[in-house]
């Protein structure tokens, strides 16, 4: 049996589950956990989610599993989601629905410009997706509920960052994953684990899972993304807790085996956002170089360089340094450069030429 058709930890537990929650395999679970050595911390661990799958890695393949199971379900052929010109989750959105032979169009916002997000410009071209410039987020939340939905009615829609029902579910086995881990020996069950805060579903599915699963660690987000849009909440304790509840309800009517815990917010930290979206902070940028220099992981300044910034606060401020912290690594690990390079940028729909005809987002200078 191949890593990819292993029964879910999620579905031993709950086994109606199995037959009930839409599911097509795309990535390879576990991921590794790892003791960091290298940073003078006791008890620092990795969960490495950039590990998830040789084509692309990262926290979206847990997501898309349930997401596009759910499209096939309904027969849909084309997926549509929305995100920052640089969106990891759009260009994970690409890879798989392609894969699965099914159409995927971004709706993109603008965002800080850096080298990632040219190179996730061109490679949303080099699997096929199709690419709309929707200016701003007010903008490009309006086309994705109204504007877009008129022209394209039989698209499977999908909000930023794959953070509906379907996407939390690959978080709340995440959960159960880590619960096995655990009793496997492979770490030490976690008084704290810390991921990114930005579109809710991966906090959310964590923290509901934790409860699930009986995990008694304190699950903290690191939002990454602003908190309201407009008057809105969009990233915040109370949407999570909303999505959780959402999320236990689903499971609930799939299975009554599943038990009611509470759906109460897990704790957020704001102080790492900085002046915005995808906008580097000294400290995130500190904490990209720490983790290069001293573990040879790659970070990138919108959601993990500053989760990990968070994580190094808190264990430089753990005063019992037997605390076992775990930073879920959220990022991709999969080399796509000489797919990127193979891409002329004039080959993008005209509206993206100029992202790559500007110069980069200053990088605050690191000091020690």
């Amino acid at each position: 049996m191949s890593n990819t058709d292993q029964i879910l930890p999620i579905f031993e537990e709950y086994p109606e589950l199995g037959t009930r929650l839409p599911r097509i395999p795309l990535g390879v679970f576990p991921t590794p956990l790892r003791k960091l050595t290298g940073l003078d911390c006791d008890n620092l661990w990795i969960k490495r989610d950039d590990l998830s799958s040789s084509a692309y890695g990262g926290n979206k393949v847990r997501k898309l599993e349930f997401i596009l199971g759910e499209a096939k379900r309904r027969g849909k052929r084309e997926v549509v989601t929305i995100g920052g010109i640089g969106t990891n989750h759009g260009l994970a959105t690409a890879i798989y629905s392609r894969k699965l032979g099914m159409k995927c169009t971004l709706l993109l916002f603008e965002q800080p410009v850096t080298s990632y997000v040219k190179r996730n410009l061109l490679l949303y071209r080099y699997f096929g997706a199709r690419t709309v410039f929707t200016g701003s987020l007010p903008n490009t939340v309006l086309a994705y509920y109204l504007t877009h939905r008129v022209l394209h009615p039989s698209a499977l829609y999908v909000f930023a960052g794959g953070s509906n029902v379907f996407g939390t579910l690959g978080f709340v086995n995440a959960a159960f994953e880590l619960r096995r881990q655990v009793a496997e020996g492979l770490m030490p069950e976690p008084e704290h684990i810390v991921c990114p805060l930005g579109s809710n579903g991966t906090l959310a599915g964590l923290t509901l899972g934790a409860r699930l699963a009986g995990l008694r660690s304190r699950v903290t987000g690191v939002r990454v993304t602003a908190s309201h849009l407009g008057p809105f909440p969009a990233s915040t304790p109370g949407a999570v807790s909303r999505l959780m509840a959402q999320t236990l309800r689903y499971l609930r009517e799939a299975s009554p085996s599943v038990p009611e815990v509470g759906t109460e917010a897990p704790e957020v930290l704001d102080d790492y956002f900085g002046d915005g979206y995808g906008c580097p902070t000294a400290a995130c940028c500190e904490a990209i170089d720490i983790m290069k220099a001293k573990e040879k992981l790659d970070l990138e300044p919108t959601y993990t360089g500053k989760t990990f910034a968070a994580v190094l606060d808190l264990v430089r401020r753990n005063r019992r340094r037997s605390d076992v912290v775990l930073y879920w690594h959220t990022y991709n690990s999969v080399d796509l450069s000489r797919e990127a390079a193979s891409v002329d940028y004039h080959d993008l729909p005209g509206e993206f030429h100029r992202f790559f005809e500007m110069p980069e987002v200053p990088v605050p200078v690191c000091h020690d």
